[in-house]
């Protein structure tokens, strides 16, 4: 019998009728002879609230003790669906981080998984009962309790259906959400945007990473490594559909080689930070970023120039929610080199278009750039990789530049001449 693991966020699972709904997945998968292992996110706003309640303590929360309070959450919804399972006839049991076998370094709040003992699921699967591990959490080799970040019940997911492939030959992932799979464009900002039916690792990794919320980029980034096939899937629509939602592919796959631009990408709320006028010398850059990499702030693009004769100006953005602590490190780099300015800006959203297909299409940055000319959409920096190109806009110019450009490669349509190379080198 094959392995699925099926996870639920914490939409799916924010009350009695949506745990229900959930269940059904769970009991569909079961009935077609697979071994289910189940991963839960906190019910509804619960990580939200338990923040909240720490911070009408202290301002400024411990971190180890935010992961014993954080960590509650997933403990209660993992008993909650455990409990409708067994109502519905299905032999199931709950399982913290710890007892699931999840071990983590000791980076409070932001932990990395780095082992996974099996026995515990094995032998619950083999005895035919349903493992309802919580998400999100792990322990480390201290015996301290560890969380993983916002959208680590996706990690945990994918980290246990890749142990599971190590023992068992296969098994695959399911990521349940309250949409039904990854689409061109946010549907909520571009009206006219679609369901994709396969994207690449390559492709959601970017779009994860640049501010795409159906799926963590640590979990992609997990899941390319260990080659799980994955498949995001809405949780309150029928159960048992294998033709439904967005399945994440390898690079080789056929579909993919036609297809130039996919999807369009908004992130908001972000930050830059620019140090200008450093002296360009060895060391300048790893003054910033070490720092910023010890307090595990993800960055999301760097920007180095000349700024005159033996100085450089370096920029790069991030989660303005992360501001609080690189303002410091940022200051601290500037004034141990002798920048003439350290400057952070807020008020600022990156709009990105992604594809696979980027990597050997021509005419598609002139597209892009024209389409928001046309629309009079001032752009404040661009970077780019093999197969994104990204820029800042003010917050309130996103969505206008998003649907722009959705239009613009006509994503909307199904067979599109943008989808094609010799559409895009004009």
């Amino acid at each position: 019998m094959s392995v699925v693991v099926q996870k639920f966020g914490g939409t799916s699972v924010a009350d009695a009728e949506k745990l229900r709904a959930s269940a059904r997945h769970v009991l569909a998968a079961r009935a077609l002879g697979h071994r289910v292992v189940v991963v839960v996110s906190a019910m509804g706003h619960e990580t939200d609230r338990l923040v909240d309640l720490a911070h009408t303590v202290t301002p400024s929360p411990d971190r180890r003790e935010m992961d014993q309070l954080l960590a509650t959450g997933e403990q209660v919804s993992v008993a909650m669906m455990a409990l409708t399972l067994q109502t519905l006839g299905c032999a199931a049991r709950s399982l913290t981080g710890q007892q699931a076998g999840i071990v983590t370094d000791a980076a409070h709040q932001r932990a990395t998984v780095v082992s996974m003992d099996p026995t515990a699921l094995r032998g619950l699967l083999e005895g035919g009962v349903v493992p309802v591990v919580a998400g999100f959490q792990g322990v480390e080799r201290g015996g301290d309790v560890t969380t993983l970040g916002r959208g680590g019940s996706d990690t945990t997911a994918v980290a246990v259906a890749a142990r599971l492939k190590d023992v068992y030959g296969s098994a695959t992932c399911e990521i349940y959400k309250d949409v039904d799979g990854v689409y061109t464009a946010d549907p909520r900002v571009v009206p006219g945007a679609r369901r994709l039916e396969a994207v690449t690792y390559d492709e959601m990794l970017e779009a994860a990473a640049l501010g795409s919320q159906v799926i963590h980029p640590r979990a992609v980034e997990m899941a390319k490594r260990f080659g799980v096939p994955v498949r995001v899937l809405h949780s309150q629509e029928a159960a048992g559909r294998v033709d439904a939602g967005t399945l994440l592919v390898g690079e080789t796959e056929p579909a993919m080689e036609t297809r130039v631009v996919s999807s369009v990408v908004v992130k908001r709320n972000v930050a830059r930070v620019s140090l200008r006028g450093l002296p360009n010398r060895a060391g300048v850059q790893s003054a910033v970023f070490g720092p910023v990499a010890q307090a595990r702030l993800p960055v999301d693009d760097i920007i180095q120039e000349d700024d005159g004769p033996g100085t450089i100006n370096l920029t790069f953005t991030l989660d303005r929610g992360d501001v609080g602590e690189v303002r410091a490190i940022a200051q601290r780099a500037g004034a141990e080199y002798g920048a003439q300015a350290v400057r952070i800006d807020t008020g600022l959203s990156t709009v990105s278009i992604v594809g696979e297909g980027m990597r050997h299409a021509t005419g598609v940055a002139a597209r892009m750039f024209r389409a928001l000319a046309e629309e009079g959409v001032p752009i404040e920096n661009i970077t780019t990789s093999e197969i994104r190109v990204s820029i800042v806009v003010a917050e309130g110019d996103a969505e206008r530049a998003a649907r722009c450009l959705h239009g613009a490669f006509e994503l909307g349509t199904i067979g599109a001449l943008a989808n094609s190379p010799q559409g895009l080198s004009d």
